[in-house]
């Protein structure tokens, strides 16, 4: 990762610290159930998603912002391409997965192919932004290459414990160049080399 690139995250791992802890003190209700963070490079802002849906916060906020999706609650994952800050990705179970271009203002489906609406984490590869990744409740692990447009099964069935709850692509060395896939489950976190 080059040194700029580097300096962001870290810039974006540290904004969301301090816009937690300054969103605990302030707005103790919009902070509870987070289920998933994305920080978002074009104008420094946090979004989160959790049991009372997705929200922003930009970097003088003092509150969480509540953003319109078709999915008022029980969000689950929150992918941000850093790229194209305006495509957006939203999963969770009963919904699953929704996609907008123009930084949440509009939502369109993008599940076709997969088994049924019960998302419970959803995943961005590290470096290829039209690949996505998502755990479907009882079924496993799904891929889409284009953008979600269409989704098929992994040959990988996942981790022992199917209970994930968040999916993370990394291209850590020793990876033969496809990355890694974590999956964190209530019993530890599991890998799987992506090289499907």
């Amino acid at each position: 990762m080059p040194p700029s690139q580097r300096f962001a995250a870290l810039l974006g791992i540290a904004f969301a610290i301090s816009a937690c802890a300054a969103a605990q003190t302030t707005h103790n209700a919009a902070i509870e159930s987070v289920t998933s963070l994305a920080f978002d490079p074009s104008d420094g802002s946090l979004l989160k998603t959790g049991a009372a849906g997705l929200f922003r916060l930009g970097p003088g906020d003092s509150a969480w912002q509540a953003m319109t999706t078709p999915a008022a609650s029980g969000l689950t994952g929150l992918v941000l391409n850093p790229d194209e800050p305006a495509t957006l990705y939203i999963s969770g179970p009963g919904v699953g997965v929704l996609k907008s271009t123009d930084a949440g203002q509009h939502w369109a489906g993008a599940g076709s192919g997969l088994p049924n609406g019960d998302i419970t984490a959803l995943a961005l590869h590290s470096f290829r932004r039209a690949t996505l990744y998502a755990w479907v409740k009882d079924t496993g692990i799904y891929r889409t290459e284009d953008g979600g447009a269409h989704w098929s099964r992994m040959p990988d069935q996942g981790p022992p414990d199917t209970r994930v709850h968040s999916l993370v692509h990394s291209t850590l060395p020793g990876s033969m160049n496809t990355g890694w896939l974590y999956a964190a489950t209530p019993s530890g976190a599991f890998l799987s080399m992506d090289c499907f």
